[in-house]
């Protein structure tokens, strides 16, 4: 029986580890397409990130001073298999933008193995515009998902003045609330488990998650010029964050689409994303 119980314990000690380990890793893949596809020059650019990683991306110059940054979500890359961020990349520089597209750290052909939920991808992000744009020459906008969402919040927080416009298409406001979900939906750990998975993320892999929450982020940012997108029938970023970023920030500029899932809008009904995209950075 005490041997049982022992096996119980190391059970009960070391599952959470190995599930925070596996919830965070990163994806990699092979760059496909390029913004020759659009008939656009442009420049593979690399930046070499505060802790030694080589991360990669494009950079597509345009003649005005406009300029966006696009950031893919967790298991992303500038491919944007799901989220079509590639042709969303045309798209703003048919309208005149400088186009900066990236894979973030552990994704696409970027260095490095484990994600951080936007916290260190965030000063990854604002090293790499500096590089790009010292003098700050450029008007600049960020346009991201998901975590890329929740990455451009936290860079706007952190230099409001820099960034125009922001777009986030699905971004998490309560991360507690979804990471206690998910826990239960990827991994079967009641909340109970919950205080012990946050210390195993802060102490051994340098994840806080109270830095990755976006409630009082999001209320710092009511009144900037920031444009939410939900989807309805998404099951990680669910209607619940909608709700609670209104409750924070009545005056949020919201919209919602229907009958599509986790950042699928764009691909679900472009003519209205494009539309919604229009209105909001205007002529």
């Amino acid at each position: 029986m005490s041997l049982i119980l022992f096996a119980l314990l190391i059970f009960v000690l070391l599952y959470p580890l190995w599930v925070v380990h596996r919830q965070t890793l990163g994806r990699h893949e092979h760059i496909e397409r390029s913004p020759k596809e659009w008939g656009a020059g442009f420049e593979d650019i690399e930046y070499e990130t505060f802790d030694g990683l080589i991360l990669r991306g494009w950079w597509v110059a345009a003649e005005t001073r406009k300029a966006v940054l696009l950031l893919h979500g967790n298991g992303g890359s500038r491919n944007g298999h799901r989220s079509g961020i590639f042709d969303l990349g045309r798209w703003y520089h048919e309208r005149g933008f400088s186009v900066m597209m990236v894979d973030m750290r552990a994704h696409g052909e970027s260095e490095g193995r484990r994600i951080y939920f936007g916290i260190k991808e965030s000063v990854d992000l604002l090293g790499w515009v500096e590089r790009i744009d010292p003098n700050s020459a450029f008007s600049w906008s960020i346009h991201g998902f998901s975590m890329g969402a929740a990455t451009a919040l936290m860079m706007k927080d952190r230099k409001p003045d820099r960034f125009e416009r922001v777009v986030a298409d699905a971004p998490w406001i309560d991360f507690h609330t979804l990471a206690r979900r998910e826990l239960w939906r990827r991994a079967y750990l009641p909340p109970l488990f919950y205080g012990y998975i946050r210390f195993i993320a802060k102490r051994v892999f340098d994840i806080d998650f109270n830095a990755a929450d976006n409630q009082k982020r999001s209320k710092r940012l009511c009144g900037e010029r920031i444009l939410y997108i939900f989807e309805s029938q998404d099951r990680l970023v669910t209607p619940l964050h909608t709700k609670i970023l209104k409750q924070i920030c009545p005056d949020a500029k919201v919209a919602i689409f229907d009958d599509v899932g986790h950042v699928e809008a764009f691909k679900g009904d472009s003519e209205r994303y494009l539309d919604t995209l229009r209105k909001f950075f205007g002529p």
